[in-house]
């Protein structure tokens, strides 16, 4: 399918209401994915000499970068973050650590956030001609990137792009340097020194340093007995670097290119190394990102925990090697583009007992591209695996010949990008069954430089919940609502081929800063009876409420949280889950930009429902069936705890049957934990706390038991 431009005209008329209320889409606070690696720990990073040529397209890996290549954690590889990439996965550099948080530095103004820095190259030697390289030998550095802030349609608007565009002032930034064999002063270790007894010392007085003899330290500040002060206890030494920027850019939107030309969704730079200090053995080039919070907007929109991620930049397919030329742009390579597909219509998984091949795609969808210069004769096949050993079904293998990109777009081939899917799943009776499908897009020959980008695959997941989401949120999503008497209500719409029972729903709530977004909520169930303010079906009746639940994304929460309901509920047809909130705090639910489900979740701030603005999808997934679930967290589907007396004057007496140990969180009304630990007794104290209304909630395993409104007098 090539790429087209598409323009539209937008409607300003889209909420009578706007003033009142609104969606709002934020960016996240931290990186779940990097947060859960950083708890497993750092990959082992060897720093060994890498020989050219260097090429990394970050297509079959996610995570941290390559540590065969890169020196440092910093940047996320990933598949959700670029739109229309050279190859599919990108590294993305953003406003985020190692340990996928907010860097602690992080200001409204342009601060240092990500570097990816590579492993030391040998440059000194020709390893084809067995000699020292030379400046002759024309050494270039390349790769493509792309500010965020980008969409698949244009003119895009702001409930279509993916990530936030940095702003004019934030910079990504191309250094090569190298280290000189060189120590140099780093700064001090320190260490505790407490004033000793009857003395005392003004500011400028100075007195000789116990830790470094013949130094002295001079007093800052006034200082009596007893203090403590930090001296310094030895010096600290580092590796010294030269580092020269090679090549820079400012913030700007990735949309003003595509104006210009469709095919601008990324561009590549081109560095040929002209400068002979860098033929070393230890040759290293980095990437490094300056970044800027969104605070200004906390102000002025009363957003809570609007500052997250932001101003991303996504890297991709980036080649250092001799013998290149400025022309060379054109790596003789066929690729995937993005993920493959569901093989669902509607859902990204569904339970197995519900499944009916009418639930299936005719087609599948692919984005491929031909990055050469000429035309390229390619073959695609695709395989199905069940249950990880049982081969289902092969495609026989077709063959088309695929246009360069450029000027072309995406290979436009229908028997590639459009095969049809000419099978069906056989339910078998089985609780559960996943499905691997395998997409391998290749050139004919052996001439394709980089084979690891042809492939794609896709796990088609029948286990026991609905999901419309991949499990991975790009983006917040929340409420906004600035009435008198703030209430709001989330939808998503879901239907059962046969009767079933709601187990449990689960839900992905996003960290934010300060974790300022804990407020209760009540679970919801509504009947496909009610309509929206445009007459189109909407939720209607309540079926089920279960009030004072909390957002569950403390540090034990980097997955989707499951709210059981007390007694399973009967339900057939179609169906809506979610919340209602009754307060003006923002629930930042996970929202999956690579997924797009409007038209199936509903929003409410008064009196109507209204189809959601936003492309993409809240990450709710309803679990019906039986109580077992594929994601490794245990189950707990009777919940035999009871809290009282309620209310109570300051001790709470807990009563349960749970042989697990339990985890409790005390929060006030605010949302603000005030006490956390482990139930070692069967009773809680809250005697000093202040009176008033607090949630008591129980866990063990990671995984919230049971959430309860505690009053105190």
């Amino acid at each position: 399918m090539k790429l087209t431009l598409k323009i539209g005209i937008l409607c300003l008329l889209l909420i009578p209401f706007v003033g009142k209320s609104q969606e709002i889409l934020t960016g996240l606070a931290q990186n779940p994915v990097l947060v859960k690696a950083a708890k497993k720990g750092s990959p082992v990073r060897s720093g060994q000499s890498v020989r050219l040529p260097f090429v990394d397209d970050f297509s079959n890996y996610s995570g941290y970068p390559d540590p065969k290549l890169w020196q440092d954690d910093q940047g996320y590889v990933n598949t959700g973050f670029a739109v229309y990439p050279p190859t599919i996965g990108v590294v993305t550099l953003d406003a985020l650590d190692a340990h996928g948080q907010v860097y602690a530095h992080a200001s409204r103004l342009p601060f240092p956030a990500d570097t990816l820095t590579s492993n030391p190259i040998r440059l000194d030697s020709n390893f084809q001609q067995h000699r020292q390289m030379l400046l002759e030998d024309s050494i270039y550095f390349s790769f493509y990137y792309q500010p965020a802030g980008a969409s698949k349609t244009y003119p895009a608007g702001g409930w279509q792009i993916v990530g936030d565009a940095p702003e004019h002032a934030d910079k990504l930034i191309l250094e090569f340097g190298y280290a000189t064999g060189n120590q140099v002063f780093a700064g001090f270790e320190y260490g505790e020194y407490i004033i000793g007894e009857g003395e005392y010392y003004h500011i400028g007085d100075s007195i000789e340093n116990p830790f470094m003899p013949g130094t002295y330290y001079v007093f800052q500040t006034d200082a009596y007995a007893g203090e403590v002060i930090l001296m310094p206890v030895d010096s600290i030494f580092e590796d010294e670097y030269v580092w020269n920027e090679v090549w820079s850019t400012y913030g700007c939107n990735v949309e003003d290119w595509v104006a210009e030309n469709p095919l601008d969704y990324f561009k590549q730079v081109m560095v040929p190394i002209t400068d002979a200090q860098y033929l070393r053995n230890n040759f290293q080039f980095r990437f490094r990102n300056f970044a800027s919070l969104d605070e200004d907007v906390l102000t002025s929109g009363n957003i809570i925990g609007w500052s997250s991620n932001c101003d991303q930049w996504n890297i991709d397919y980036v080649r250092l090697n001799l013998n290149r030329r400025i022309n060379d742009l054109y790596p003789n390579d066929v690729a995937y583009v993005s993920p493959s597909i569901s093989t669902l219509k509607e859902y990204q998984a569904m339970p197995w007992k519900q499944f009916r091949p009418s639930d299936m795609i005719t087609n599948f969808h692919n984005d491929l591209s031909n990055l050469s210069s000429s035309v390229k004769n390619t073959s695609y096949t695709y395989n199905i695996v069940k249950n990880h050993d049982q081969t289902i079904y092969v495609s026989p293998l077709n063959n088309e010949n695929a246009e360069p990109y450029y000027p072309h777009g995406l290979h436009d081939a229908q028997h590639h990008v459009s095969p049809l899917l000419e099978m069906s799943y056989e339910y078998d009776g089985a609780d559960s069954a996943e499905f691997t499908i395998t997409h391998i897009f290749s050139m004919v020959g052996v001439n394709d430089e980089r084979r690891s980008n042809d492939t794609s695959v896709f796990n088609q997941k029948f286990y026991n919940y609905y999901a419309y989401d991949d499990g991975t949120a790009e983006a917040g999503y929340c409420l906004l609502s600035t009435m008198v008497n703030p209430e709001a209500s989330l939808a998503v719409r879901f239907t059962l081929a046969e009767p079933d029972t709601l187990q449990a729903v689960r839900m992905w709530f996003n960290h934010t800063l300060g974790d300022e977004n804990v407020e209760p909520f009540s679970l919801m169930v509504w009947a496909d009876d009610g309509f929206c303010a445009d007459g189109s079906p909407g939720p209607g009746t309540v079926l089920y409420e279960m009030p004072a639940q909390l957002p569950g994304f403390a540090e034990n929460y980097l997955d989707f949280v499951s709210y059981y309901l007390e007694e399973p509920l009967y339900l057939s047809g179609t169906f809506y889950v979610g919340f209602y909130q009754n307060h003006d705090v923002q629930l930042n639910l996970g929202f999956d930009q690579n997924n797009d489900a409007s038209g199936k979740f509903f929003y409410r701030t008064a009196a109507y429902w209204y189809p959601s603005f936003y492309q993409g999808t809240p990450m709710i997934r309803p679990v019906v069936g039986k109580s077992f679930d594929h994601s490794g967290v245990p189950q707990y589907a009777t919940r035999n705890i009871r809290m009282y007396p309620n209310p109570t004057t300051g001790i709470v007496h807990i009563d349960t049957d749970m042989d697990e140990d339990l985890d409790y969180r005390i929060m006030n009304v605010f949302g603000q934990c005030v006490e956390t630990g482990r139930l070692y007794t069967k009773e809680l104290s809250l005697e000093r706390f202040p009176t008033g209304i607090y949630f008591i909630q129980l866990s063990a395993d990671n995984q919230t038991i049971v959430t309860e409104k505690i009053i105190k007098h």
